[in-house]
């Protein structure tokens, strides 16, 4: 059996992403969400936001197959960044435990990416402006597909890098959800992608078969609420570690609920939905 979209699923949570309870959900996700707290970190480290955009960006860009959790792993970004984000960024990749597995070719990969240092800060402003220049310079410089996963993550922290320097920063509908893991446990938890099991392993397999397919499913949640694919993301990541930890819907829930406080029954509802709860 294939995967497939099942659109009654799909239409069924853009509904309820047009309503202000449940994006409520999605705002308060990006605020408790353990990589933006450390992207507030290494601003007050830099105290600069040109530097930590920068810093930011390239830890980003180098986030794939970690041999650590996620939050570990931006933790111990924002433990390094002192003075200089380009020694930063190469010192993180030399040594950190995190990315153990194929060192060398992210070192060459943020090495490729700090060639274009002065032409990151001279285009900052545009990219708070308008985050898809930005995502079509990354695919140009790390000569990557747009929407490949590391390239729309690093917009998103981008993102996170501006919205917690106080810019105010509007993420287009069109870029889409970086797919990982958690994003493709909660696709088949929630129903949105049928043929497979909700289970890790089955999330894993959906990940290397059809990470297109979850694409496009989140995509057309976007285009039919109106919440931005890169902005549902921190909601479906928050979710996804709720559930990888505790491997149980209901316990899962609780913990998620108790993170982001749902307003309404509606916004619980949306909360159940996305993880399994018919």
């Amino acid at each position: 059996m294939g995967y497939a979209i099942d659109h009654a699923s799909v239409g069924r949570l853009a509904s309820l992403f047009r309503y202000p309870d449940v994006q409520q959900l999605v705002d308060v996700a990006e605020e408790v969400d353990p990589q933006a707290r450390a992207v507030e970190s290494i601003l007050e480290r830099y105290r600069s936001f040109k530097k930590a955009a920068l810093y930011v960006t390239g830890i980003a860009a180098i986030s794939y197959m970690l041999s650590v959790k996620g939050e570990e792993h931006w933790t111990l970004a924002a433990q390094q960044a002192s003075s200089d984000p380009a020694t930063d960024l190469l010192k993180f990749v030399s040594s950190s435990p995190s990315v153990n597995f194929g060192r060398e070719a992210r070192l060459k990969r943020v090495k490729k990416l700090l060639e274009y240092e002065r032409f990151f800060y001279s285009r900052i402003d545009q990219y708070s402006a308008d985050l898809s220049v930005l995502r079509n310079d990354l695919a140009g410089i790390l000569k990557a597909d747009r929407d490949a996963k590391t390239v729309v993550f690093a917009v998103k922290m981008f993102y996170y890098s501006a919205k917690k320097a106080g810019i105010n920063v509007k993420v287009p509908l069109e870029i889409p959800i970086p797919v990982d893991r958690r994003v493709c446990l909660i696709s088949l938890l929630s129903g949105v992608v049928r043929g497979g099991e909700p289970t890790l392993q089955s999330a894993r397999l959906l990940l290397s078969k059809a990470p297109g397919l979850v694409r496009q499913a989140w995509d057309i949640v976007g285009r039919e609420s109106g919440m931005p694919p890169l902005r549902i993301d921190a909601l479906l990541w928050l979710l996804g570690g709720c559930y990888e930890e505790r491997r149980e819907a209901g316990r899962a829930l609780e913990a998620a609920s108790r993170m982001l406080s749902p307003k309404s029954p509606r916004a619980l509802l949306a909360l159940q939905l996305l993880l399994g709860f018919e």
